[in-house]
């Protein structure tokens, strides 16, 4: 028969074990959802979004005519260009600290006001 001094060492190991893996768990439900993941809809809210936030926080750039051009025949053509995911992921990859080649509050892809374009 084990005596208390014995077992309670081992409840309390077992416990933490699960508080562990219950943390590891709501950090996943915190994560943003991958372009290949998104719905259609989702990802044509993703796309005009980004386009008017893009020319909001940068007006005189050349990109927003080709950003606008683009994003110009989603609905008519059912279909979203995935030149859109690729900047989606690299904005989720900064948000969540993966990214290799842009920072955290540096740059278009690393400005906080795009992270919050990203769906859970």
């Amino acid at each position: 028969m084990l005596t208390l001094p014995v077992v309670l060492p081992i409840i309390i190991r077992a416990n933490i074990r699960k508080m562990r893996s219950f943390s590891t768990g709501t950090n996943r439900l915190e994560e943003f959802r991958d372009w290949k993941n998104l719905t259609q809809n989702d990802k044509k809210k993703f796309i005009q979004e980004y386009v008017d936030l893009y020319k909001e926080t940068h007006p005189c750039s050349k990109s927003n005519v080709m950003y606008r051009s683009l994003a110009e025949g989603m609905d008519e053509y059912d279909d979203t260009p995935y030149v859109f995911g690729v900047v989606y992921n690299e904005i989720r990859a900064v948000a969540q600290g993966k990214s290799k080649d842009n920072v955290s509050g540096q740059g278009i892809m690393g400005d906080p006001a795009f992270k919050r374009l990203l769906l859970k």
